[in-house]
């Protein structure tokens, strides 16, 4: 979570995200819809779209998403097309609709309702996402 911390504040956003396999890490990435003009480059699939490119794959069995806001919708879906394996992430929706519109659909309503389940893990430093969110939204 670390990481996806470091990349969040390195692009000034709330959302940042990295994917790891055991304890080594692949790819960061931070949400630039702005930069971009594309709002679909949210933290979670920038970070999916590089590891993609990165090791020439679709398929990310085995890989952890660390993401410092819980995934949106179509975030979810890209990790469960993605076949990702387990999701951590600091702030939940509920948190960060108190400092943004989001559409009020849990991770794990969708992972409830997927094809696939993705293993999705206790809040990991919801303080230290939290304040990003203070400090960016």
């Amino acid at each position: 979570m670390n990481a996806a911390i470091e990349i969040a504040e390195k692009y000034q956003t709330p959302f940042g995200a990295a994917l790891a396999m055991g304890d080594q890490l692949f790819v960061t990435a931070a949400n630039q819809t702005k930069e971009l003009n594309d709002p679909t480059a949210h933290a979670e699939i920038m970070a999916i779209r590089n590891l993609g490119e990165h090791i020439k794959k679709t398929d990310l069995s085995g890989f952890t998403l660390y993401t410092t806001c819980e995934p949106c919708p179509m975030c979810m879906s890209a990790a469960i097309w993605a076949k990702i394996e387990t999701i951590f992430f600091g702030c939940d929706i509920p948190t960060i609709s108190r400092f943004m519109d989001q559409i009020d659909l849990s991770c794990r309503d969708i992972n409830q309702h997927s094809f696939r389940r993705v293993e999705i893990g206790e809040p990991v430093m919801p303080e230290a996402c939290l304040e990003l969110l203070r400090k960016f939204s």
